[in-house]
Formats: structure tokens, C-alpha cells, sequence
């Protein structure tokens, strides 16, 4: 297990328009604890429950929150920066 610092796009595109800047354009959300990003990702959403109900979720810092989504950016506890692609993930 290793623990992700989610972050969520201030104005999201959900993959359409111009990408935003990270880490400017980004709210930090959550930290998690999860084996991966896939894994972040589906901790990180509503699917029967406020997903910050999840047992991965350490912390979260918004009051209300959506689900992680394309154009969203997970920062994984060695600093690697992952964005949320249309298909998969993207290093940047």
C-alpha cells in the first residue's frame, strides 16, 4: 500500500479542451492509501456511497467533492504525478 495525494481540477474539461496546469488549476482533495492508481481512482468515487467513506480515504479537505474523473491528478508518496487520461494514466 502506498499513500496518493489526490487532486482534483478547479475547473474541470473532463478531457475536452485545453488541459489544465498542475499543481495551479488543482484543489488538493484526499490523501489515500491504496496498491495503485486504478485503485485510487475507484476509491475516489460515488458509486453506492460518499466514496469519502471509503477506508482508503486518510483525510479529505473539501466539504463536498465529486468523483475523480479525467483531467484529475494523483501524486504518489515517491512524487511521481500521474494524470487521469481519457484512457488510462499519463506520467507528468
Amino acid at each position: 500500500m502506498m499513500k496518493f495525494t489526490v487532486y482534483h481540477a478547479t475547473k474541470p474539461t473532463f478531457g475536452f479542451g485545453e488541459k489544465p496546469v498542475f499543481p495551479e488549476a488543482y484543489d488538493k482533495i484526499a490523501i489515500v492509501e491504496c496498491e495503485d492508481v486504478d485503485d485510487v481512482f475507484r476509491a475516489t468515487n460515488h458509486i453506492d456511497h460518499d466514496w469519502r467513506m471509503n477506508p482508503e480515504v486518510i483525510e479529505s479537505f473539501k466539504d463536498r467533492v465529486r468523483s475523480t474523473s479525467v483531467g484529475d491528478v494523483m501524486v504518489d508518496a515517491e512524487g511521481h504525478t500521474f494524470y487521469c487520461d481519457r484512457i488510462g494514466w499519463t506520467e507528468i
